[in-house]
C-alpha cells in the first residue's frame, strides 16, 4: 500500500506531519534538484501508487496541485484524496479562497474520491488501509460496470449514495486497461461481489472491458441489475441477451438517481443472505480449484453444514455454479483425517496468523543441530564406558520442542502428512525420555 503525496509545497511543512505518523509506504515528490527525472519519477509514482493525495494550504504559489486533485478526481476518483488547510503557520486563507476550495471539495467528493477535514483524518484513514489489507478477504454487495464516456458522474453518484446507505459498493473506472495484473484484480472483485450492476449506455454495450466484466459475471452466475441511463436505439441489437431478458431498472428522467438508488436497493437487499452466500462460497470454490482440489481448502464443521443446506435451497434469481456442486459435495465427503486438522487450523489461528510465528519457527530450527551437537559431545568426550548406549535427555527435550514447532507449521498450511509425522515424533520422543529416567 503507497500513497502520493501531493499538493502545496513553497516550505510547507504539512508533509513532515503526515509521513511521521504514516504506518504505509508514500512517495514525497519534492526533491532539491528537480531534473527530467524527477519529473518521470513522478509521473510514474502517481501513475501506480494506490492512493493520490492532494493538501492544498495558503503556501501555495500557484493551482498547479489544484489543478491535479481536479484532475484525478475525474480520471482516478477511487484513488484521489483532498484535503485543504485554512491555515498553514502564519498563513492563511481568504473567506473568498476557502469557499472555492470547498466547492472543490463537493466536485472531488461526487467524483467519488475522499475529502477529509485536516491531516488527523488524512493519516487514520490510510492507515486503516493497513487492517483491510491484512484482514480476512473483503466481500462486496455490487460491482458497478459503466461507459465511462456517458455514464462516469451517474455511476459514481449512484455508489456514493449507496455506499452512504450502508452497502460496500465497488466501482470499475473503465479507463484501465484490462492488462493481466488489473484483470485478475478486475476478475477477482467481481467473484468477491454479490451483484453485478450493469449501467446501460451505448458507450457501454460497444465497450471491450464493460462486455468481458459482463461475461465472467454471467460465466459464474451472479446476479444482474441492469440500471438504463442512456439511449441504446442505435445499439439495441448488441445487448447482451441475458441482460435484455431481464426487468431493467429505469427512472422516468434519465438522471433520476434518488428513484434508481431506491430501486436498486430493493433488489440488493432481496434474498441478500442467498445471495452472499452463493458469492462466499464461489470463490472459496475457485481458490480450491486453483489449489489443485485440495482438501485442505474444503469446508468442515459448521460451515460445511451450513453450505450443504444452502445447495438445497433456491432463489427466483440465482443458481448455484458447476463450482460450487462440486466444491460443496468435496466438502460433504471430506476425509475423516482431515477434520481434527481443520478444527485446530481454526482454534490456532491467531498463534499461526501471527507474523513472529514465521520468524520464532525459523529461529528454532536451528535447536535441531544444537540439540545434535550435545549428544555428539556425550559421545566424543565422555569416559563413560556405556556412552553408546547413552541418551541425552537435553537432546530429546530440545528435539520435542522443535517438533513442536513444525506440528504447528503442519496446522497452519494444513498438511495432514507434516501433521501426522510430528505427533508421532513427540510420542516417541516422550517414550525415549521416560525410559531413560526409569534407568537412572
Amino acid at each position: 500500500m503507497k500513497v502520493f503525496l501531493g499538493g502545496t509545497v513553497n516550505q510547507s511543512k504539512w508533509r513532515h506531519k503526515v509521513m511521521e505518523q504514516l504506518r504505509i509506504d508514500y512517495f514525497d515528490p519534492v526533491v532539491d534538484d528537480w531534473n527530467d527525472a524527477a519529473y518521470e519519477r513522478e509521473l510514474s509514482e502517481r501513475r501506480f501508487c494506490d492512493y493520490l493525495l492532494y493538501v492544498i494550504t495558503p503556501k501555495m504559489t500557484g493551482y498547479y496541485a489544484v489543478a491535479e486533485v481536479t484532475d484525478d478526481s475525474y480520471h482516478r476518483p477511487d484513488r484521489t484524496i483532498y484535503c485543504y488547510l485554512s491555515e498553514d503557520g502564519e498563513d492563511t486563507f481568504s473567506e473568498d479562497q476557502i469557499l472555492e476550495f470547498e466547492q472543490l471539495g463537493e466536485v472531488v467528493k461526487k467524483n467519488g474520491g475522499a475529502w477529509f477535514r485536516n491531516l488527523d483524518e488524512v493519516v487514520s484513514f490510510l492507515n486503516s488501509s493497513i487492517i483491510k489489507e491484512d484482514s480476512e478477504e473483503v466481500y462486496y454487495d455490487g460491482f458497478v460496470t459503466f461507459g465511462r464516456r456517458e455514464s462516469h458522474g451517474f455511476a459514481h453518484s449512484i455508489v456514493n449514495r449507496l455506499n452512504e446507505s450502508g452497502f460496500n459498493i465497488f466501482v470499475d473506472l473503465n479507463d484501465i486497461p484490462l492488462i493481466i495484473d488489473n484483470e485478475e484484480y478486475i476478475y477477482s472483485t467481481i467473484l468477491k461481489s454479490d451483484n453485478f450492476i450493469y449501467i446501460i449506455s451505448s458507450n457501454a454495450i460497444r465497450s471491450e472491458y464493460c462486455k468481458k466484466e459482463l461475461d465472467f459475471a454471467i460465466k459464474n452466475n451472479k446476479r444482474i441489475i441492469p440500471i438504463y441511463h442512456r439511449d441504446i436505439d442505435n445499439s439495441k441489437d448488441k445487448l447482451d441477451a441475458i441482460v435484455a431478458k431481464k426487468r431493467i431498472i429505469k427512472a422516468e428522467k434519465p438522471d433520476d438517481v434518488p428513484y434508481l438508488v431506491t430501486c436498486i436497493k430493493e433488489k440488493l437487499e432481496a434474498d441478500r443472505d442467498y445471495v452472499h452466500k452463493h458469492t462466499l462460497y464461489l470463490f472459496q470454490a475457485k481458490k480450491w480449484r486453483y489449489n489443485g482440489e485440495s482438501q485442505a481448502d474444503l469446508l468442515f464443521g459448521a460451515e460445511r453444514k451450513d453450505a450443504i443446506n444452502w445447495l438445497n435451497t433456491s432463489s427466483s434469481e440465482q443458481i448455484p455454479s458447476n463450482d460450487h456442486i462440486d466444491f460443496i459435495r468435496a466438502s460433504k465427503n471430506l476425509s475423516v483425517f482431515m477434520l481434527p486438522l481443520l478444527w485446530l487450523s481454526k482454534k490456532t489461528k491467531n498463534i499461526t496468523k501471527n507474523k513472529l510465528f514465521d520468524k520464532l519457527t525459523f529461529i528454532i530450527s536451528f535447536g535441531n543441530p544444537i540439540a545434535m551437537a550435545d549428544q555428539l559431545r556425550y559421545l566424543l568426550f565422555s569416559d563413560n564406558p556405556a556412552r553408546y548406549e547413552g541418551v541425552s535427555i537435553p537432546m530429546w527435550i530440545l528435539f520435542i520442542i522443535i517438533q513442536f514447532s513444525f506440528m504447528l507449521v503442519g496446522i497452519k498450511t494444513k498438511n495432514l502428512g507434516v501433521f501426522i509425522s510430528m505427533v508421532l515424533s513427540i510420542i516417541i520422543c516422550v517414550f525415549v525420555i521416560s525410559i531413560a529416567l526409569s534407568n537412572t
